[in-house]
């Protein structure tokens, strides 16, 4: 009797030996996860998209070891809300304050970044994680991007190698200011620099675009670093690296505008050998699809509430159905008009047109002219517009695109107005496609709950604002 109960121990034994040695390497083989995010990045800007100028060989490399996206857009162009998009996965007007700069992100709504760490992973961020503003009111005891550390190069060298860990790499690059002359001292070449057709051909605004790009390659510079650690850890096999931008570039009719230079941005992945090298995607996709696609990538189940889309069958070459378009928005970015209003925003995306709905119009969309079109980041190219505003030509253009009041309805034909400044919405022979653009933009918002207000103020107008009031 007394050699059964023996046998039974250890037959027992065994057993729960066997289930946590498959439970330890669930979670080993689970990827680790490395999302570098910069800081106001705008599509092309990278020499594997085409850029002449800037260099950027380590973004190439991952692209080139993985996959490329051409359409990839942040769900707002403006730090705070596309932050919290890419984390819960929702679009910003459905997480309240979150889709505010300077807002809070309240923590009711599911974070990607919460749930692989309630599954065992080591979760941290460095440098600008879910920014700017006061988490702490929206209930959260540390940055919703995980736990802050100082060296991401120690974080990778000390981590246990039997857990997975998912590291939020958030660059300040290229988010201004910048050091004034620093893309010309480092031999980047003013000739090559292409700007918009609406943007004066000035030297001043071209030195500015080369300081922007010194940085672009900066942020490359710290990519090829993280690159190299996890090479020499022999992580790059297991680790999935996403890496993208917020929003645009810091320019005016970029950043805070719905526009490409606002909302399209870079994007590349790499996951070692899991992935066929070097394949360019050019279906559609909203950084708020990122969050599921991770979850899923993780073996975790991904939460109702998230309203992006998984694109992981791309990454596991499997079952992925293609998006044809993208839903774009803004609320409230800086402090730019009298009470602190929004220039709120609803937009749609596919191959064919930009169409967008100003829902405010009578709103300055830059910000007031007395409050110095504080939705515009100062700079170099800024000066130049509001200094030369009055000159005849492309500048006073510029100046006018930039700042002036926009109508109600905008629509852009994106095969033959690439720059989207020539507005057909109110064309008469455009009349059925804004009406479809129309429907198009109504169904999303019922669908996702946007509340479509009538009254002048709504909700987003009045949440507090936790930056520097002026």
């Amino acid at each position: 009797m007394k050699k059964i109960i023996g046998i039974c121990l250890f037959l027992s034994f065994i057993k729960s030996y066997t289930q946590e040695e498959i439970v330890n390497r669930e979670v080993v083989e689970r990827p680790n996860v490395i999302f570098v995010l910069a800081d106001d990045w705008s599509f092309p800007h990278a020499s594997i998209y085409g850029d002449k100028v800037v260099k950027t060989p380590n973004f190439d490399r991952i692209a080139k070891n993985g996959l490329l996206f051409t359409n990839a857009y942040s769900a707002a162009p403006s730090c705070t809300p596309a932050r919290a998009a890419i984390l819960t996965g929702r679009y910003p007007h459905a997480l309240n304050e979150g889709a505010n700069l300077w807002g809070t992100l309240p923590n009711s709504f599911p974070n990607y970044t919460r749930i692989l760490e309630s599954a065992g992973y080591i979760v941290a961020f460095q440098e600008k994680g879910w920014a700017p503003g006061n988490y702490e009111v929206g209930g959260y005891k540390r940055n919703p991007s995980g736990t802050e550390i100082e060296n991401f190069e120690h974080f990778i060298e000390n981590t246990p190698k039997d857990k997975p860990f998912c590291l939020w790499y958030g660059t300040r690059d290229p988010h201004r200011p910048y050091t004034q002359g620093f893309g010309v001292e480092a031999g980047l070449s003013m000739d090559k620099v292409e700007l918009p057709s609406f943007w004066p051909q000035d030297s001043v605004i071209k030195s500015d675009v080369l300081d922007y790009y010194y940085e672009v390659q900066r942020l490359d510079y710290d990519l090829g670093r993280i690159l190299f650690r996890l090479e020499r850890n022999n992580l790059l096999d297991n680790t999935i690296i996403i890496v993208t931008s917020d929003n645009g570039m810091p320019f005016p009719r970029a950043k805070a505008n719905c526009y490409d230079l606002g909302t399209k941005v870079p994007l590349a992945i790499s996951w070692g050998k899991h992935l066929a090298k070097g394949k360019t995607i050019d279906s559609y996709i909203n950084l708020i699809d990122i969050a599921p696609t991770i979850l899923e990538a993780a073996k975790l189940e991904v939460p109702k509430e998230m309203q992006g889309h998984s694109f992981y069958g791309l990454l596991s070459n499997t079952h992925y159905e293609p998006q044809e378009k993208v839903f774009l928005e803004r609320e409230r970015h800086a402090f730019a008009r009298e009470e602190n209003y929004a220039y709120p925003i609803r937009a749609v995306r596919d191959n064919h047109f930009l169409f967008i709905h100003n829902l405010r119009s009578h709103r300055w969309p830059a910000g007031s002219p007395e409050w110095n079109y504080s939705d515009i980041d100062n700079g170099p190219s800024k000066s130049v517009m509001v200094s030369k505003k009055d000159e005849n030509g492309v500048y006073s253009r510029f100046y006018a695109l930039s700042t002036e009041k926009r109508p109600e309805y905008e629509l852009y034909s994106l095969k033959d107005d690439p720059d989207q400044i020539n507005n057909l919405a109110y064309d008469s022979a455009y009349k059925k496609i804004v009406r479809t653009y129309k429907e198009e933009l109504e169904k999303w918002r019922l669908k996702t709950a946007d509340t479509i207000i009538k009254s002048e103020v709504t909700k987003f107008d009045l949440y507090e604002y936790y930056g520097k009031k002026k």
